[in-house]
This record gives C-alpha cells, structure tokens and sequence, in this order.
C-alpha cells in the first residue's frame, strides 16, 4: 500500500511520541530526491528536513517492538490529538496562528489582533494574510499588522452591505 505524500499543514507523530508538523516538501539540490521541512511542535522549536522516503518508511518491529506505529511518521488525524500538543495558548507563534485560524468572523480577527498585538511577528502575519488570501505589501510588522487590520475591517463593512 502506498502512502499518501505530506502536506504543508499536516501534524505528523514520530514513533518516539514527538509531534511535528509540515512546512514544505523540498528537493534536494545534491541529489534531487524529495524532502520532507518540518518543525517540532513541543518543546524549543527546530525546523528538520527528512528524505520523503526515510519520512514515510515502516519500522522494523524486530528493531522497534515496544512501539504500536508501524511506521517512522504517521499522520495524526484527530483533531483531539492535535489539541493536546502540550502548546502554550499564547505562548508561542504557532499556537497564535492555530488559534486565530480557528476564528469565525472578522470582528473575532480583529478583536484577537488587538489583544494579542505584542505577540504578533512576521510569522504570524504570513500564516495569517495567507489563509485569508490577502497580498501583503507592508515592509515592516507594525505596517503589515495595520494593513491586515484594514483589511479586515474593509471585509467586514462590504459582507454586512452585501447581506441586507
């Protein structure tokens, strides 16, 4: 059986308990095998990359008894799991990002954006622009961070024209 190819996005377990998640599926530019970018989601953060192949490989049961995976990553599909990742709330970028694209409404956006405003970085703006399909065009954090607002604010005054 083959396994489905990574996505930016996914949240993968490694055989030893670590959750890591999907940046990028890359080439190698000495060999030109497809790699696997991922980060750690617990812990101090560091960015990996695998060999797609070395990625999704099974284990030896023989090497590795003690384990209930069978292979080296598995992708973890319950949304419980993920919200057990042992991240903190506001602590870090990425629980930023989780927490903001689990949002209903602009006026939501708009309110996290502002009570959440030292926190926010350049990483954040981009993960958040992104899932909202609006093009950046700020240079620094502080304009970034008002253009997205304006945005947000400019979404929200033309959807509550449009439903009346």
């Amino acid at each position: 059986m083959e396994r489905r190819i990574p996505k930016a996005g996914d949240i993968y377990r490694h055989f030893k308990g670590k959750k890591y998640k999907v940046l990028h599926i890359a080439t190698c530019t000495e060999t030109g095998e497809d790699m696997v970018v991922f980060e750690t989601l617990e812990g101090e953060q560091k960015v990996y990359a695998s060999e797609l192949e070395a990625f999704l490989s099974p284990l030896d049961p023989r090497k590795y008894p003690q384990t209930e995976q069978k292979h080296r990553f598995e992708l973890c599909r319950d949304r419980k799991e993920e919200d057990g990742l042992g991240l903190k709330r506001h602590g870090n970028t990425t629980a930023l990002i989780l927490e903001f694209l689990e949002l209903e409404d602009n006026e939501e956006r708009i309110s996290f954006l502002s009570r959440h405003r030292s926190e926010i970085d350049s990483r954040f703006l981009t993960a958040a622009a992104e899932s909202m399909e609006f093009a950046e065009n700020g240079e620094s954090v502080e304009e970034r961070y008002a253009a997205l607002v304006r945005f947000l604010k400019t979404k929200m005054k033309y959807e509550s024209r449009r439903l009346r």
